[in-house]
């Protein structure tokens, strides 16, 4: 059975009920580093690609460093678990073909040169001397046998929906591994530098108990920088330097990652020096930690996105007067100051600009958003669109939200206050993560308005598109949660996918964008940015959105 074999929304949009069940940490994939180096830019042309080591991190070792988490990852095997916090320790012990470098485009890590043939030919070159921690050497079976494991529907992983355009993988030299498609995919290019991406030895996948891998009794075999030499799920993660790495190692000989899932008692954890570092603070409290003594707080774009759908098929909301009269009531400003104290951007489509980054810079893409029709907070017009509306007195609806997510509920308690100002009832209620999964993936009995919390899976405006807009994405199993279908999209959507010129990726995009924000397809609330927290004595040049997916602790880490 083959990718093509089954829907192809579906591949790309199962994973996301995964990430959600753990800690509404939504999250995209991870993947290993390298440096500064040419590389081949997603969307352009497709010469040959060659990269070298790392930069040398900080002089001086560190004996040991401790990173705080909220939650600690169940299991270090990917394919069974794929969250921020599985990255943040996952990366830092195994890596891919590709990585994404500082500046969040694509460069080398196990291949040290890469090549686009055509237009679905992949060519990656083993770099030379890299070794797996048991020390033998990373071979091209190695590589086309972990990707290829995600291929087999038997092997249930969960990150398969990234290899849905694959048709084979394969060693075809000694240091090479050659990738074809079924049809051109431009999302593809990213896959290697993804978790998803990840390379074991052929041998312990192979011999290995599946169900112990990746569990205390039996660590993945990686070839980062770190070693993973304990696990204690729950509390925490203990890595040593590798020191047979192939690039420069991280200045730190070890690495404890704890779990403090309260907020305020990790907050009291960095204040006390318990801790060296955290990510994902709080966007509600990043406040507090901005005020703490000899802590060093640093915020990044998160390319994440809070978004409001409002389902085609549950009336009135296939009303575009309703549509209009809800986008009107949404005050993004006032939650931008009072949710995200300040940290963030009003969401004018489901792609943050910073996405755009392959086809146009994200100040040009801000532009664009200029001149697509703009839903500013105004309850007067909100009024007027109801009055147009099939319900000119208002109307009462309940919109269900899993507990303990601020960045969703916060909005909804503030948009419900507005709308009971032009006539309008809006019940938020909080429910447990299961009652709210069965209707949001079943679609049953219909999902009215819903809000969601995601992050990109890779800086390219077509990601997105392909969960919200796209009609292979709405119906159950899909997150097209406004169950939004249009002709005209689906095709500008699918000559984004398979369109490699820039130019003609932009005007399809822009087309579609066009389109979607007319007709309310979706009514995105905000950008996010995501935040770290460090000790003042010390660095992390190459935090940035992908934190999670990349070896932070040698991307410029070490004594300032």
């Amino acid at each position: 059975m083959h990718f093509h074999d089954r829907p192809r929304a579906f591949r790309r949009v199962t994973w996301r009920l995964l990430t959600l069940v753990l800690a509404f940490s939504v999250v995209a994939a991870a993947c290993s580093s390298s440096e500064d180096t040419t590389t081949t830019s997603a969307g352009g042309d497709t010469p040959t690609t060659t990269t070298g080591a790392p930069e040398t991190p900080a002089s001086g070792d560190i004996e040991e460093i401790t990173w705080a988490l909220p939650f600690l990852p169940d299991t270090l095997f990917v394919p069974h678990e794929w969250t921020t916090a599985q990255g943040v320790v996952v990366s830092l012990a195994q890596e891919g073909l590709l990585a994404f470098d500082d500046d969040l485009k694509l460069t080398g890590a196990l291949a040290e040169s890469w090549e686009q043939v055509d237009d679905i030919t992949y060519v990656y070159t083993i770099r030379e001397g890299a070794t797996f921690h048991d020390g033998s050497p990373v071979t091209a079976e190695d590589v086309a046998a972990s990707m290829s494991w995600h291929l087999d529907p038997e092997n249930f992983s969960f990150v398969d929906f990234f290899y849905f355009s694959v048709d084979s993988i394969e060693a075809t030299g000694d240091r090479e591994v050659t990738v074809t498609l079924f049809e051109p995919d431009v999302t593809w290019q990213y896959t290697p530098a993804l978790m998803a991406g990840f390379i074991m030895p052929a041998s312990q996948l192979e011999s290995a108990d599946i169900d112990l891998l990746g569990t205390p009794e039996l660590f993945p075999i990686g070839t980062g920088p770190y070693r993973v030499v304990e696990f204690i799920p729950g509390d925490r993660v203990v890595l040593e330097r590798y020191d047979d790495y192939w690039g420069d190692n991280g200045p730190a000989k070890r690495i404890t990652i704890t779990q403090i899932p309260d907020p305020q008692t990790r907050l009291l954890a960095m204040r006390n020096g318990d801790i060296d570092g955290t990510f994902e603070l709080p966007e509600t409290e990043i406040d507090q930690w901005q005020n703490l003594d000899g802590v060093d707080v640093i915020t990044e774009p998160a390319l994440g996105l809070v978004v409001l759908t409002l389902d085609y098929e549950t009336p009135p909301f296939e009303d575009i007067h309703v549509r209009r009269a809800i986008a009107h009531s949404l005050d993004q400003k006032g939650l931008i100051s009072a949710v995200l104290k300040g940290q963030g951007e009003e969401g004018t489509t489901v792609s943050p600009p910073d996405t755009w980054t392959p086809v146009v810079p994200g100040e040009e893409a801000r532009s664009f958003y200029a001149t697509l029709p703009q839903y500013e907070f105004d309850l007067d017009q909100a009024a007027a669109e109801l009055a147009q509306s099939s319900v000119p007195d208002g109307f009462e609806f309940t919109v269900q939200i899993p507990g303990g997510a601020p960045l969703m509920l916060n909005p909804l308690l503030s948009l419900a206050q507005n709308l009971e100002t032009i006539g309008v009832t809006m019940n938020v209620e909080e429910v447990d993560d299961a009652t709210w999964q069965d209707t949001y993936f079943t679609h049953d009995p219909g999902l009215g308005m819903q809000i969601m919390q995601y992050a990109a899976d890779f800086v390219d405006p077509v990601n997105y598109p392909t969960l919200f807009l796209w009609s292979l994405s709405a119906g159950p199993g899909g997150f097209n949660a406004s169950n939004y279908v249009n002709e005209r999209v689906d095709e500008l959507i699918g000559v984004a996918l398979a369109e490699s010129d820039p130019a003609a990726r932009k005007a399809a995009l822009e087309e579609m964008f066009e389109i979607a924000r007319e007709e309310v397809a979706t009514i995105p609330v905000y950008y996010l940015d995501t935040g770290m927290a460090i000790r003042s004595d010390l660095k992390l040049d190459g935090f940035n959105a992908f934190y999670y997916n990349i070896p932070w602790a040698i991307r410029g880490f070490g004594p300032k």
